[in-house]
C-alpha cells in the first residue's frame, strides 16, 4: 500500500484499517476506577472522577474511530465502481 495517495482499491482500504478493526474495545466500556481510601480526600475524589471521565471519553473515541474506519472499505468499493464505469466510457 502506498501512503499519501487516494486510491479506489478495496484491498488497500482493507489493509489500511486492518490494525484498527482488530481492536476489541468492548472491554473498555463501563470501566471505572474505585479508590477505597479516597473518601474525605478531595484531591483523590477529584482525580478519581477525572480518570473515570477520561476512560469514558477514550472509550467513546475508540468506538467512533472504529465506526469511521469501517466505512473505508465500502467507500473504496464505491469509488472503484465509479472509476470502472468512467473507464468503460473511454472504450
Amino acid at each position: 500500500m502506498s501512503s499519501g495517495n487516494i486510491q479506489s482499491n478495496t484491498v488497500d482500504a482493507q489493509e489500511a484499517i486492518a490494525e484498527l478493526t482488530g481492536i476489541d474495545a468492548s472491554n473498555f466500556q463501563n470501566q471505572n476506577i474505585e479508590l477505597n481510601y479516597s473518601s474525605g480526600i478531595s484531591g483523590m475524589e477529584t482525580g478519581k472522577n477525572l480518570a473515570n471521565q477520561m476512560l469514558t471519553a477514550v472509550s467513546d473515541l475508540v468506538s467512533a474511530t472504529l465506526g469511521q474506519a469501517n466505512k473505508f472499505p465500502e467507500l473504496a468499493y464505491h469509488i472503484e465502481q465509479r472509476d470502472q464505469a468512467d473507464a468503460r466510457g473511454w472504450e
